[in-house]
């Protein structure tokens, strides 16, 4: 039976502004989209010509903020076979299609990248890491698919 290992939150993918959570189980990596650039379309108002975008952008964290609350609470209230069918931007990566796995530091990033190959099919997927992740990524990876983390 799939258990819950661990998890990394507040992870970025593709870019700074798509933000999800990394749910590792005894089987697979589930990531769940918890911010994306189009949860708040862009509106501008009068109220932003007048006043400038600061408050239009304490309004738009606020939203933003409403939105990944009921994001994680959703994932809380169901079994772990449903949670990557929850919003179309989720998906999992099953250990068994992973070929390696490793953490790179760059000058201004770190990253967490998976190479994956189904058949015929071969695939890299990369989230940006914070120093305080770190830790926690090498410690679930050691967890749960030690053999393919790539070692330096």
């Amino acid at each position: 039976m799939e258990e819950i290992v661990g998890s990394l939150v507040g992870i970025s993918y593709h870019t700074f502004d798509t933000i999800y959570d990394l749910l590792f189980t005894t089987e697979r990596v589930i990531a769940f989209i918890i911010q994306h650039p189009t949860d708040i379309p862009y509106q501008p108002t009068w109220k932003q010509f007048l006043i400038g975008g600061m408050l239009s952008k304490r309004t738009e964290q606020s939203e933003l903020a409403k939105i990944t609350q009921a994001r994680r609470h959703s994932l809380q209230e169901k079994p772990i076979n449903e949670l990557a069918a929850l919003h179309p931007l989720n998906f999992e990566i099953r250990y068994g299609e992973i070929t390696s796995v490793e953490i790179t530091r760059g000058l201004f990033q770190s990253q967490l990248r998976f190479d994956t190959s189904k058949p015929s099919t071969r695939q890299i997927i990369r989230f940006t890491l914070s120093k305080e992740h770190i830790p926690d990524a090498q410690r679930l990876l050691e967890l749960v698919i030690a053999s393919k983390v790539k070692r330096k």
